[in-house]
């Protein structure tokens, strides 16, 4: 991003490091390690839990544990080999098991077993940990449109409705419609995330297993808050998982609207945003005044596809069969993987257009702000207040100063005191003979703006409240990630210490 200080002077950026005031620095500490990214690392997982499981309930005796622990332990060492389908990638897990295994002991590691309720849990695991970085991401985009919004609190703009201007705003109110949006979004992938962080193991086929396992345990073991109440739902429902894709659907179209707002900007408009030097795309030579963002346009389109793509995998999941997903797991296998591989850097791109890609030029924004008769609806408040004329009068006034205005083809800064006097000659009967220079300071944008004094307006004062409030939320919601991500990467720390320690046991 260049430095250049003629450049700086009338264009302003959001610094990759600052902090405005007001503001809390990030200083959320490092989770205690990373979960489980990979189906085999999940499918080790849930299997050394139902083992742990079975000596629990008394099935395995202390010796038979420490082998088939030694037996996962090398198990989790080796390479699959399989083809990427899950009920694969499990047997594959289950035959490397077996490898390592005496010939008493087969088929020990997975007694009881099913894999419906082995998949089922793994699906689980991959979605928790997946929804939980994709949670990361998005409060991190909050994060950095709140310091934007910080900086824009007296950053005066137009905005729009129905493609024209309409009223006066600021830069840090507009943002208002990414940042409120995602604070709903956020809860509700908090919502979302407590449904789906349920264990399906112990389920069995659909309906439990004869072993009688400690399901309350097992999902303990494996960091999930409880079991799914209901085996047979354990199995079969989808709503938990569809409602956690609705939540990153929600994300995705909420900041695909904003990009899609600044693409026409900086097409209509292109003096009020400009894009950093590593987001805008040379001239076509034949076309030297044509410059295109083909690093936007193309996160614009992917954002889009990505919103179409996974509301497309919520109608597939709900047209599955009333029962056990059987065949029809892969779909959300293959959801786990859209969610890391396509999802995540597309969060990651959106944020880093915001912090790093969009410069905002204060002075022309200011400057146009005033313009498409924005602050006209003012006019019979100036005419109540200083000039004591009755409210329906002054509305009609007003009314009719606008049409002479648009007749003309002059803006609010246009109005002469002939015009309103002619106005009210054929409305009261009477000039009014008002002041011009104290109504243009009336109808400027920023003081139409400190007017505004309702919560939530763009007034500076009422912008910074909310601003404040969001981060309060945000500091909130961070919070709560820091406590499940280390319960959960606790727990599952835990399970895999305690096969390694069985492990070295029986090595000895």
């Amino acid at each position: 991003m260049s430095d250049n200080p003629a450049r700086l002077n009338l264009l302003t950026y959001l610094p990759r490091s600052s902090t405005p005031a007001g503001a809390t620095p990030d200083t959320r500490p490092a989770t205690v390690s990373d979960p489980p990214k990979s189906v085999d690392e999940a499918l080790w997982l849930v299997l050394a839990a139902h083992v742990t499981g079975l000596r629990r309930s008394g099935v395995l005796e202390d010796a038979a544990l420490l082998m088939i622990a030694r037996a996962l332990d090398m198990a989790s060492a080796a390479t699959s080999g399989d083809d990427g389908l899950p009920w694969r990638r499990a047997t594959a897990l289950d035959e490397r098991v077996e490898a390592f295994l005496p010939d008493s002991l087969s088929g020990a590691a997975t007694l009881g077993l099913a894999r419906e309720e082995w998949l089922a849990t793994v699906v689980r695991v991959l979605l928790r940990d997946a929804s939980l970085a994709i949670l990361s991401e998005v409060a991190e985009i909050s994060a950095i449109a709140l310091t934007l919004a910080d900086a824009h609190t007296l950053t005066v703009m137009s905005a729009f409705t129905g493609g024209r201007p309409a009223q006066p705003t600021t830069l840090g109110h507009y943002l208002g419609g990414l940042l409120s949006p995602l604070r709903t979004t956020r809860r509700r992938m908090t919502d979302a995330f407590s449904a789906l962080n349920r264990s399906p193991l112990g389920a069995g086929v659909l309906a439990g297993d004869v072993i009688a396992a400690d399901r309350e345990d097992l999902a303990d073991r494996l960091g999930f808050l409880a079991p799914v109440p209901n085996t047979l739902d354990a199995l079969m429902g989808v709503e938990d998982i569809v409602a956690s894709v609705e939540t990153v659907i929600a994300a995705l179209a909420t900041i695909h609207r904003l990009v899609r707002d600044m693409l026409v900007w900086i097409r209509t408009d292109p003096t009020s945003f400009v894009l950093d030097e590593g987001w805008f795309s040379l001239p076509e030579p034949a076309l030297p005044t044509l410059v295109r963002s083909e690093r936007l346009e193309l996160l614009d389109s992917s954002l889009a596809q990505s919103v179409a793509g996974l509301s497309s995998v919520v109608l597939r999941l709900r047209a599955v069969p009333y029962g056990p997903l059987g065949a029809a797991i892969a779909v959300p296998f293959a959801l786990t993987q859209t969610l890391r591989q396509e999802v995540m850097p597309l969060l990651a791109e959106s944020g880093a257009f915001i912090r790093e890609g969009l410069i905002v030029n204060r002075a022309y924004l200011g400057n146009r702000a005033g313009r498409g008769y924005t602050t006209a609806g003012d006019l019979a408040a100036f005419l109540m207040t200083e000039e004591q004329v009755p409210p329906a009068p002054a509305r009609r006034i007003a009314v009719l100063v606008l049409s002479q205005l648009q007749k003309a083809g002059l803006e609010v800064s246009g109005i002469t005191q002939d015009m309103i006097d002619t106005a009210a000659l054929l409305t009261i009967g009477r000039e009014i003979k008002v002041e011009i220079e104290p109504l243009g300071r009336f109808l400027a944008p920023r003081r139409f703006l400190e007017r505004r004094e309702v919560t939530g307006s763009p007034a500076p004062a009422m912008t910074r409240a909310w601003l404040a409030d969001e981060r309060s939320a945000l500091e909130q919601d961070r919070a709560w990630m820091d406590e499940t991500t280390a319960r959960i990467s606790t727990r599952t720390a835990t399970l895999s210490s305690a096969i390694a320690d069985a492990a070295s046991q029986d090595q000895d």
